[in-house]
């Protein structure tokens, strides 16, 4: 699947509160390194941060899938 066809994933920049966010979250070097993270956890990823901070510039939002 390529990027176009996930609409569903959230994409914002700027600072970002580990200590307000309620969602599991991880930081990550790449938007890839999201997805992969995502897969590992048997989570959706939900939302990507571009907070620009070296070494980890990426924040991966993660959400449970809806039970069907």
């Amino acid at each position: 699947m390529t990027e176009e066809s996930k609409p569903d994933i959230k994409r914002s920049k700027g600072k970002f509160d580990p200590l307000t966010e309620t969602r599991d979250w991880s930081a990550a070097a790449s938007e890839e390194r999201c997805r992969r993270l995502a897969k590992r956890k048997g989570k959706r990823l939900v939302e990507i941060i571009d907070t620009e901070d070296e070494p980890l510039p990426i924040i991966c939002i993660f959400e449970d899938y809806p039970d069907e």
